[in-house]
């Protein structure tokens, strides 16, 4: 019984843990830049900025990363969400993002488009 309470009370605590670390906020623009990185991730620049994604740097688009374990992205996640921007880019439709916003790289979790 005590083992049982014991792995429940642990079960909270690790997703209340995970909870308050993160910060998921979306955010819906069209494509500035977008740029692979050398370890399979890749970088998106937006049109407009994301009001929640704080960045140390002042530059004039912030930076969005897409990162293998970081934020729950696997590389096969991170390669369906690069055919999903540069679709995007290429058909100038706006792309809408999830990322955490408790980071200063604003790590995207998932994506989408609206046709």
């Amino acid at each position: 019984m005590i083992k049982k309470i014991l792995l429940s009370f642990s079960c909270v605590l690790a997703a209340s843990s995970f909870a308050a670390s993160a910060s998921a906020k979306w955010h819906n623009s069209k494509i500035d830049t977008l740029y692979p990185l050398s370890k399979g991730g890749f970088v998106i620049a937006f049109e407009t900025n994301a009001p929640d994604c704080s960045q140390a740097v002042n530059i004039s688009n912030k930076y969005h990363y897409v990162e293998v374990d970081q934020n729950g992205m696997t590389q096969e996640g991170a390669n369906k969400i690069y055919s999903l921007a540069l679709m995007a880019a290429a058909s100038g439709k706006s792309l809408t993002v999830n990322y955490d916003s408790a980071t200063d790289k604003c790590y995207i979790n998932r994506a989408y488009v609206k046709f």
